[in-house]
């Protein structure tokens, strides 16, 4: 009857409307006269129209109207109705847009999925041609896409002229550069002499009446005469038994990533370079970074962006002229901050380590995917920093650009030299509760000659090394600052 009620209303106001159109202009009551029948004829036709059409329902439709009624009734309580124009605008745009989704048969399934494309969480099945929900297909092909896309990703970055080729570290043969760091992390996982003498009797009593077997620590202190020249604090054991209790939390009921982050990495990091009660202790600290990306100008150019989860960075606000240094460096530098990202939170602060964490005993090859394309794109960064270094040295002693293939030549080497002096950039991968070394340096840099692949072919690039912090988690959360 709604229907009915509109259209009369609609036909008051139309003679309304002519009426006072006649009032204002005389001239044309003749037209609005012809006019204003025919429509009304047509209109009063229509009308008796549905008037006779709602008397020749059936009885049984009255029963149907009132389940609609109710059901709409019901969905206006879940979900609001759009008005009727938004419906039929709507309805209008679905009837134009092909069907994406749709999956007719097996043979256009090729046309819906990119073998390369990485899987998307809640992307579980397509609708298979019968109309059932099929996942099969759909999960086969999307861990399928997922591996082929990250194994593709780091063959390009293995043969970019500016990448990465990732393999195991031999510990026993680690080169020069990355030695010294080698030998402390494998102190940590041992627990050695990784904790200043005078803390013995505070932390031996703790373990006992808290009933740990004692004898684990024995040889985590250092000789009485060897003093801790370490930045940073050592965290209080209560601090850690907090950070152990929020691991084991994560662990236990299988926390995301992000979790993991802030409960437990970034806390261990904080009780190291921050106070108590808050505010940085030395020149370094460590942030969340994860839309930190690597500047376009560095990457390499066959790999996509990758970023990662934390880093550790050195603070300069104590050094008047080194932050003078830095926002000169920064204002010639394609990311405008001294580092090979334009991250604001560390653009004036020099970034030490990069960290990619992930859950527990998933996502390796992604892991090192994304630190491998971070630390590619950190060499370039340098070396750009290191040529521009040197061109204007050469500027001060009046030499021009080189030009000929002999200068070209001598500058590289000279370039090349300055890079090699650096030694590695240390990375860490952490899943869980393991903590991976993850260390790169140029291709200049000597390795140990056992490093070589089957064909005898040496490789070169990145080294990872993995450990597992022991149950004396203060001990290794101190001596890791190194």
């Amino acid at each position: 009857m709604w229907d009915v009620a509109g259209t009369i209303t609609s036909r008051n106001l139309l003679i309304r409307g002519g009426e006072r159109l006649a009032a204002h202009n005389p001239a044309a009551n003749d037209n609005f006269n012809t006019d204003y029948e025919f429509v009304s004829r047509r209109k009063m036709n229509d009308l008796d129209s549905i008037i006779a059409w709602i008397h020749g329902l059936p009885d049984h439709s009255r029963k149907r109207r009132r389940t609609h009624t109710v059901t709409t009734r019901y969905q206006k309580q879940q979900l609001a109705s759009p008005p009727a124009s938004l419906e039929d605008e709507t309805y209008t745009k679905m009837a134009s847009t092909p069907k994406r989704r749709r999956v007719k048969s097996p043979s256009n399934l090729g046309t819906l999925f990119d073998p390369d494309t990485t899987p998307r969480p809640g992307i579980r099945g397509v609708v298979s041609s019968s109309g059932s929900f099929s996942t099969s297909a759909s999960e086969t092909s999307s861990i399928a896409s997922g591996t082929t896309s990250t194994k593709k990703q780091m063959m390009n970055l293995r043969l970019s002229e500016s990448g990465v080729e990732c393999k195991p570290l031999n510990v026993d043969a680690a080169p020069d550069a990355a030695q010294k760091l080698v030998s402390t992390l494998e102190e940590i996982g041992r627990a050695h002499d990784i904790l200043p003498h005078t803390l013995e009797d505070t932390i031996i009593t703790k373990v006992k009446a808290r009933g740990m077997d004692h004898r684990k620590w024995r040889h985590s202190f250092l000789p009485a005469e060897e003093l801790d020249g370490l930045p940073g604090r050592i965290p209080t054991f209560e601090e850690v038994e907090k950070i152990h209790r929020k691991a084991n939390e994560c662990q236990e009921f299988n926390h995301e990533e992000s979790s993991w982050n802030h409960q437990v990495h970034l806390r261990v990091l904080e009780s190291i370079f921050e106070e108590v009660i808050g505010g940085q202790c030395d020149d370094f600290n460590a942030m969340s970074c994860t839309t930190a990306r690597p500047h376009r100008e560095f990457k390499p150019a066959s790999s996509p962006i990758k970023m990662i989860d934390i880093c550790v960075y050195a603070s300069v606000d104590g050094d008047a002229a080194l932050k003078a240094s830095i926002k000169k460096f920064s204002g010639a530098s394609p990311t405008q901050t001294v580092n090979h990202t334009d991250f604001e939170a560390i653009s004036a602060r020099p970034l030490l380590l990069s960290i990619e964490t992930k859950r527990p005993g998933v996502h390796w090859d992604t892991a090192q995917l994304q630190i491998g394309i971070w630390h590619a794109a950190q060499w370039s960064f340098l070396r750009w920093a290191v040529g521009q270094k040197i061109l204007r040295q050469r500027a001060d002693r009046g030499m021009q650009i080189p030009q000929t293939d002999e200068e070209q030549v001598e500058f590289k080497a000279e370039k090349l030299s300055v890079i090699s002096s650096l030694g590695v950039i240390p990375g860490i991968i952490i899943q869980g509760h393991r903590w991976h070394l993850f260390d790169s340096a140029q291709d200049s840099v000597p390795w140990p000659p056992p490093l070589t692949d089957s064909s005898g072919r040496a490789r070169h690039g990145a080294l990872h090394r993995s450990f597992v912090p022991s149950d004396a988690l203060l001990a290794s959360s101190k001596r890791g600052r190194r």
